[in-house]
Formats: structure tokens, C-alpha cells, sequence
């Protein structure tokens, strides 16, 4: 009689498990994915692929301070945090909204705020070092999944 018992628990217990796996892998499957975007990892990926004339001029430390300056730039325009709160880039985005501006960052702004930097620290940066790195960077965003396929108008 205990036998039975026993195994009426088990079955149950196995069923309430499996119950429960296949709605936590229900819910993870209609998750989408979360893309990090690491710094070092990203600085990495964008000095490995610079081409043989730029990677003899700029070094990896030249390379991360420019993604730096971007990610600031970013963050100051309301469009990256520096993680789940970052209440300066939250006030940022909530500023731009209530100007009706869309938080885009054009490309010459960014260009621009680069050279500048980059000229204040008396780094031996061009515009075309930054744009050679701002589209690796955009290598990086499509590899890792922050970034996908072009839209269609």
C-alpha cells in the first residue's frame, strides 16, 4: 500500500516538473534576446579588423577611448546607459521626448564631437581613423545582435 503511494508522489512530482520546464521554455523562447555591448570586447573586435595602414596609427587604447567618447556621446543624447540605471541617460531620453525631437544621432554631429575630442586630448586622430572605427563598431553591434537587418521603407 505504501508502495503505491510512493509512486503516485513520484509521478506527480515528475508531472509538476514537467509542467513547469515547458512553461519557463515557453517563455524564453518568445524572450527576445539581450545584446551587451562590451567595451573590451568590442575594442578587441574593431583593432583585429582595422586595416594594416590605420592598426600601425592607432593603438587599442586610441580605439577603446574613441568607442568611450561615443558611448558618452550617446548617453548624454538619451540613446545607451551605462546599465539598467543610469538615471543621467534616463533624464536625457526624457528631455528629448519632451522636446518631440527624435533621439538620432547623425553622423557628422558624432564625427565632429570626435575630431573634437580627440583634438583636446592631442591624439593623433583623423576624421577618417573615426570613420574607419565607427564602421567596425557597426560590425560589432550586427555580430553581437544589437543591430539587424535594414528596414524597409
Amino acid at each position: 500500500m505504501v508502495w503505491v503511494f510512493a509512486v503516485g508522489a513520484v509521478v506527480l512530482v515528475v508531472l509538476i516538473a514537467l509542467l513547469a520546464i515547458g512553461r519557463v521554455s515557453a517563455q524564453l523562447s518568445s524572450t527576445p534576446a539581450t545584446s551587451v555591448y562590451d567595451l573590451y570586447e568590442a575594442t578587441d573586435f574593431i583593432a583585429d579588423r582595422l586595416p594594416d595602414a590605420l592598426r600601425a596609427k592607432l593603438s587599442s587604447e586610441d580605439v577603446e577611448q574613441l568607442l568611450r567618447w561615443r558611448l558618452n556621446h550617446l548617453r548624454d543624447h538619451g540613446l545607451a546607459t551605462l546599465g539598467r540605471v543610469d538615471e543621467e541617460a534616463e533624464l536625457a531620453a526624457r528631455a528629448a521626448e519632451r522636446r518631440k525631437r527624435d533621439r538620432v544621432a547623425e553622423d557628422e554631429a558624432v564625427i565632429d564631437h570626435l575630431l573634437h575630442l580627440a583634438l583636446e586630448s592631442d591624439r593623433d586622430i583623423d576624421e577618417v581613423d573615426v570613420v574607419v572605427v565607427l564602421d567596425l563598431e557597426t560590425e560589432y553591434l550586427v555580430a553581437i545582435g544589437a543591430l539587424g537587418p535594414a528596414a524597409e521603407a
